[in-house]
């Protein structure tokens, strides 16, 4: 079947058929043209056709369009450069077949599903949504760097996660080089590493969240709101005890999560972490933190009817599935608490958290041992060290969170059917 049936208007430009314009047929409507018009270029020495939208009905702008397009690209071809637009969707989606093939030696096949997973997340989401889906050809030093800005302002993320991000849209564009997607990695200035002390809390702004958070759930408009709601205050409360990383918490599994008892009696809660920066782990929470768990507990048994499964989330939606972003309810949180923002007029996030647990415990009478601490927090001794404090204070210490007592005041414990504990 001739390619004519689905090309309407047909108009050669130049008249040597180099720049074409034409309109296609309505998909579902064959016999009506939609009024968008395409183009089509010949580059001279290229073998690949290029086609792409004008993105407008009128003929004369796409006329002006056309002749700009096939002008720039036959200039970007006499120069070496790559000319053919890939969308960086398109171009991630044969990126991820490749990468998560077993049979390739290096990096680990452990270390290239991390790196997917993470490219998924923020990069995919800048090159994709926010910028439209970019052709890999248009990527460059800018444009990366604009990712980094992006990355500070939006998600106020540290420069060591940007370092370490560009380590993973490198592991793509290296990729995208060897299949003539991009003539060559662009080498952006890349974030310096500096200590980052992200904003977290004082006791007293602790206190005061605390003591908020109740009067907050019970705001909610509906029943949706604050269900959700009640979810985050725990959420809150189990990672400030525990120093868990954010998307940790979020993957947490009631079969991950035990009681432990010591050999002085003391129980405590653990939890097992599958995976995250440093690999699997148990995380140790402190003294009542039990308490936030059955709250948890017994609200998803009422819920169900039944007790939940292991391979439930604790943090979930009603239907069971995983809750994947709390920022903006934890943001609600922390403005309804008028703490949005530090003293030092930095923005606040979930990772407060895990700061404010870290700091907690180096505080301690006497500190934490600053590798109880780093193990317990998935995390390295030289983090601790650097982020946290002095580095003669942290390296002595108790063991983690031991007769430290949970960060809640306003908790008291009820009956509850534990069978998760068991």
């Amino acid at each position: 079947m001739s390619e004519n049936v689905y090309r309407r208007n047909i108009y050669d430009v130049r008249k040597d058929g180099s720049v074409l314009l034409f309109q296609r047929p309505k998909k579902n409507h064959p016999d009506q043209v939609n009024p968008i018009f395409q183009v089509e270029l010949k580059i001279p020495n290229v073998k690949k056709v290029v086609r792409i939208s004008s993105k407008t009905s009128d003929r004369d702008e796409a006329v002006r369009f056309a002749l700009e397009k096939f002008d720039d690209l036959y200039r970007s071809s006499l120069l070496g450069q790559q000319i053919h637009s890939t969308r960086f969707s398109k171009a991630f989606g044969e990126f991820e077949k490749y990468y998560s093939n077993p049979k390739i030696p290096k990096p680990s096949l452990k270390n290239r599903l991390h790196y997917l997973d993470q490219m998924r997340n923020h990069p995919y989401e800048f090159f994709v949504l926010h910028k439209n889906d970019i052709g890999v050809e248009r990527i460059n030093a800018k444009l990366i760097e604009e990712y980094f800005d992006y990355r500070r302002t939006t998600k106020s993320a540290a420069d060591s996660t940007l370092i370490r991000e560009h380590t993973y849209i490198n592991a793509f564009l290296h990729w995208c080089v060897k299949q003539d997607l991009l003539v060559e990695v662009p080498s952006p200035k890349k974030p310096k590493q500096q200590n980052n002390r992200r904003a977290t809390f004082s006791i007293k702004e602790w206190k005061v969240l605390t003591r908020k958070m109740k009067g907050w759930v019970e705001s909610a408009d509906n029943q949706h709101i604050r269900r959700d709601r009640f979810y985050l205050r725990d959420f809150v409360l189990l990672s400030s005890n525990c120093g868990a990383r954010p998307g940790e918490m979020r993957e947490l599994k009631w079969g991950q999560v035990r009681n432990h008892k010591y050999p002085d009696g003391e129980q405590r809660m653990v939890a097992e972490f599958p995976s995250g920066k440093t690999g699997k782990r148990e995380s140790v929470f402190n003294v009542g933190s039990d308490v936030f768990f059955k709250r948890l507990w017994d609200f998803r048994w009422e819920e169900l009817g039944h007790a939940p499964s292991p391979d439930e989330f604790v943090f979930c939606s009603r239907d069971g599935s995983k809750v994947i972003d709390r920022k903006k309810s934890f943001a609600s949180l922390l403005n309804y608490c008028g703490l949005r923002i530090n003293v030092a007029g930095e923005l606040r996030s979930l990772y407060s958290l895990r700061h404010f647990y870290a700091h907690q415990q180096l505080r301690n009478d006497p500190p934490t041992s600053v590798y109880d601490l780093a193990r317990n927090m998935g995390t390295s001794v030289k983090v601790i060290e650097s982020n946290y404090g002095d580095k003669d204070k942290v390296s002595r210490g108790q063991n983690i969170g031991r007769k430290s007592g949970s960060w809640d005041t306003n908790t008291k414990e009820t009956d509850h059917r534990y069978a998760f504990m068991r």
